[in-house]
């Protein structure tokens, strides 16, 4: 039972460095060479989480919130930085899609916290003023 309770939190650390990861690419992001960047960031989420952002874009809130459900804390946390880093750089219609669902992620981990986080609510305020 102790080994597999190490494997698990072993592997929920490594996917919250992939997540971290993706961030400072996303960060790096600029119009040069955005298309192929981001790219590489959608093919890593999809085989790391089974997720894209282009798919959390177009979700409707029950489908994004069931997708999300199953995920740990931690990870949601790294994927709005992830989404908000994508909507800074971001074209205006994809990105006003992609901050509305990021808005919804933020919800649902205040819904679901315990704990009250500042860095939250920063992230909720840039995706708000990107609608």
């Amino acid at each position: 039972m102790e080994v597999e309770k190490d494997f698990i939190q072993r592997e929920i650390q490594r996917l919250t460095l992939v997540l971290a990861k993706l961030v400072g690419k996303a960060l790096g992001l600029n119009t040069d060479d955005f298309e192929q960047e981001f790219q590489n960031i959608e093919s890593e989420l999809k085989s790391e989480f089974d997720l894209t952002l282009v798919g959390i874009s177009e979700m409707k809130a029950i489908a994004l919130k069931n997708k999300i459900e199953g995920l740990d804390g931690q990870h949601l946390e790294k994927l709005v930085e992830l989404i908000t880093a994508v909507v800074v750089n971001s074209e205006k219609g994809f990105g006003q899609k992609l901050a509305r669902n990021g808005i919804l992620i933020i919800d649902f981990l205040d819904a679901s916290s315990k704990t009250f986080s500042l860095r939250r609510m920063e992230l909720k305020s840039i995706l708000q003023k990107m609608l």
